[in-house]
């Protein structure tokens, strides 16, 4: 079990810089180089969203340039669970693999 406060505090201040209009990759990068090898966990995490309706790691995804299947139909659970396992999978590499998140 990893560190679930952690990315609950991460999830908060990344959108709420978001929704402010502020955040850029510079920025990001300050907000996430503080859980560089840590264990955060997004067990953590409370399901905020944008003003626009993203979430935590579709902000991150789109932030650094990559791209999003579109989202399907909410009640095509199959399609829904596949499209979410692919924004996961590219959120994972993101904090992996640049930020040291383990």
């Amino acid at each position: 079990m990893g560190w679930n406060t952690g990315f609950a505090i991460f999830e908060e201040t990344v959108i709420g810089a978001y929704d402010l209009g502020k955040l850029d990759m510079q920025l990001l990068g300050v907000l996430m180089e503080p859980y560089r090898g840590t264990d955060i966990d997004s067990g953590g995490k409370m399901d905020l969203s944008t003003k626009d309706g993203k979430f935590i790691e579709q902000v991150v995804i789109e932030m650094h340039g990559k791209t999003l299947l579109p989202e399907p139909d909410k009640n095509d659970d199959e399609a829904m669970s596949d499209w979410y396992e692919d924004v996961c999978n590219k959120f994972n590499k993101i904090t992996s693999d640049i930020y040291g998140w383990r």
